[in-house]
């Protein structure tokens, strides 16, 4: 029989159990809500975590992708959809290698692979838009791996195409010639100096051409730099298609380019392609409504006679430039030893050329033209002359074109034109009221757009008689551009001055024109004269004389027959029916006292 006091212990028992089974189900309850509330935050971050990743998918701007360990694409973005221009349906399921080129898949593949093992891969490569155009991507490769193991690669490529152009842009502006689009000085130099480097061990030969337009400045002063560029392209395009087969053509600098000729058997091989240019260039070329003589002066040296740096090649090919320039238009001189002394003498006589005028060197001599007719001198041509206190008296042909390049023949133009009218003031005053002046207008003051306007001003501030102003122009320059000389030469015949057209028949069509422009003289050529009843002498050059005489009679043209030296060539000429004639015969030139002399003679 259980007494009371075990009843006691068994029911505290209980009771204690109970309360022990109590506190384990409120802390698995607290357990069990914990779980739940974390397990309700990690599906809340997943669930967060699976928008970030679906919104970097989605919404990147690059192309983004995924493929299977065999490279399958299993994903895509939009943007891959959008900039190839594939639908998913086209793109799911296809192997990555399959839009890239077919010479780019292996090393793609293997890049693919370098993925799969754990090893990200970063590359450029084309892939294929739609439309059949590739484009240029950057991709990066990452493998994609889920708990520990690689299960795909992520691909993510950024169109760099713009990029790619933008560079190649930058690169041809840092390269190329903007205006021509050949190369520039800069890529020439580093060619020229690669050159060199290859052929210095085999010592084999190349030419460097070095090509001068001939009297561009002209044309920029005349038409505007507009028209001179349209020039330059045309000059480029020419030259670019003679020489494309025989080196590389760049332009060096303003109107100068310069060809690199790296194969040639022979050095005449060299000249028939400096010919092959010069023809090429002067292909006539039409501005507008008006037809343009292009030509071109070139200098050439070759490796490794005369250079073996290309510092020395281009400046060696620019000495033979300036020496070819010497002979006149469209020449040609190849570099020899001799040049250097005479490189030093050019910059030296240019150094004095510089300062000529300001130091009051320049001087003028007069050349008397004897009317037959009257038998008395009827005029004077002006020359310059320039009286060096070192170097002694230059003739015009040593510096006359050194002026023209460097820009200052306008002022020594200008010069001339005032000196003579101011002399030809001093001879009227002193009597000699018929007695007129010839002055040579060069090509480049005659395209000037100044011209005009400055011999107004000479025309004013001597205050001599337009009527006595005879302004000498060369044929050549006449049919270089004939509208506008003729437009020229409308205007000063507006003021009254006489025109003459000096050397003719030494030009290339001068009968098919003389007879349009409004001339007042016209000199024979000396050429022409001197052979005129000598030993030996030319009946074509008689006939020739005549019919000049003849046309000129015809349009009521004077004519002054130049370099007579023989009383029996003055004899003929007046037989002819010549009116006027100059030379040596009459006098040499001479200066301003002795020409007085002979007027007071007469």
């Amino acid at each position: 029989m259980r007494t009371l006091a075990s009843t006691a212990n068994e029911t505290e028992t209980h009771e204690t159990k109970v309360q022990s089974e109590l506190e384990q189900l409120l802390a698995l309850s607290h357990l069990i809500k914990a779980s739940t509330e974390k397990m309700e935050v990690l599906n809340a971050n997943l669930l967060e975590t699976e928008q970030r990743y679906q919104s970097l998918f989605e919404h990147n701007p690059d192309v983004v992708y995924s493929m299977d360990l065999e490279g399958m694409i299993t994903s895509a973005n939009p943007s891959l959809t959008k900039m190839l221009g594939y639908s998913q349906d086209e793109v799911l399921g296809t192997n990555a290698a399959g839009f890239v080129p077919a010479e780019d898949q292996a090393r793609i593949i293997s890049k693919f692979q370098a993925a799969v093992n754990e090893q990200p891969q970063s590359y450029t490569t084309k892939i294929c838009h739609k439309n059949g155009e590739y484009l240029l991507f950057s991709v990066t490769n990452i493998p994609i791996i889920i708990n520990d193991e690689v299960t795909g690669v992520y691909g993510i490529g950024k169109n760099i195409t713009w990029q790619k152009k933008a560079e190649e842009t930058i690169a041809r502006l840092a390269y190329h010639d903007p205006m021509t689009g050949l190369p520039n000085r800069v890529l020439l130099e580093e060619r020229l100096a690669e050159l060199v480097q290859q052929r210095m061990e085999s010592k084999k030969p190349f030419a460097v051409l070095f090509i001068d337009i001939d009297q561009f400045a002209i044309i920029n002063e005349s038409f505007g730099h507009q028209a001179g560029d349209q020039v330059l392209q045309h000059a480029a395009a020419q030259m670019k298609s003679a020489a494309k087969d025989k080196g590389m053509l760049s332009r060096f600098s303003g109107d100068e380019f310069i060809v690199l000729v790296q194969e040639f058997k022979c050095m005449e091989e060299v000249n028939e392609t400096v010919q092959d240019i010069q023809q090429a260039i002067a292909l006539p070329y039409s501005l507008g409504e008006q037809e343009y003589m292009v030509t071109a002066t070139v200098g050439v040296s070759v490796f490794p006679q005369d250079g073996t740096t290309s510092e020395s090649l281009i400046k060696k090919a620019g000495i033979a430039l300036h020496r070819a320039k010497k002979k006149g238009r469209s020449g040609t001189a190849f570099f020899n030893g001799e040049m250097n002394q005479f490189q030093l003498e050019r910059l030296q006589l240019e150094n004095y050329l510089r300062h000529a005028l300001e130091k009051n060197e320049m001087m003028l001599y007069y050349q008397p033209q004897y009317c037959l007719k009257e038998s008395s001198i009827s005029g004077f041509e002006a020359l310059i002359r320039w009286n060096h206190p070192v170097l002694g008296i230059i003739s015009p042909r040593d510096f006359i074109p050194l002026a023209e390049e460097m820009g200052i023949i306008s002022d020594i133009g200008r010069f001339v034109m005032l000196e003579a009218c101011k002399q030809l003031k001093i001879w009227h005053e002193e009597g000699n009221q018929r007695l007129s002046v010839s002055v040579n207008v060069s090509g480049r003051q005659l395209q000037s757009l100044d011209f005009i306007f400055e011999v107004k001003e000479i025309l004013e501030s001597t205050g001599i008689d337009p009527t006595f102003l005879h302004l000498e122009l060369t044929e050549t320059i006449m049919i270089e551009n004939v509208q506008h000389s003729l437009n020229i030469m409308k205007e000063l015949k507006a003021l009254g001055i006489k025109l003459s057209i000096d050397d003719f028949g030494t030009g290339y069509s001068a009968l098919s024109y003389i007879k349009d422009l409004p001339i007042d003289i016209l000199k024979i050529d000396q050429t022409f004269i001197q052979n005129l009843l000598n030993d030996g002498y030319n009946k074509t050059d008689i006939a020739i004389v005549k019919a000049i005489i003849t046309m000129c009679q015809v349009l009521m043209v004077d004519v002054v027959a130049e370099g007579v030296e023989t009383a029996e060539q003055m004899a003929l000429l007046k037989q002819f029916g010549c009116q006027h004639i100059q030379g040596y015969y009459i006098s040499k030139p001479v200066d301003r006292e002795a020409a007085r002399k002979l007027l007071q003679k007469r």
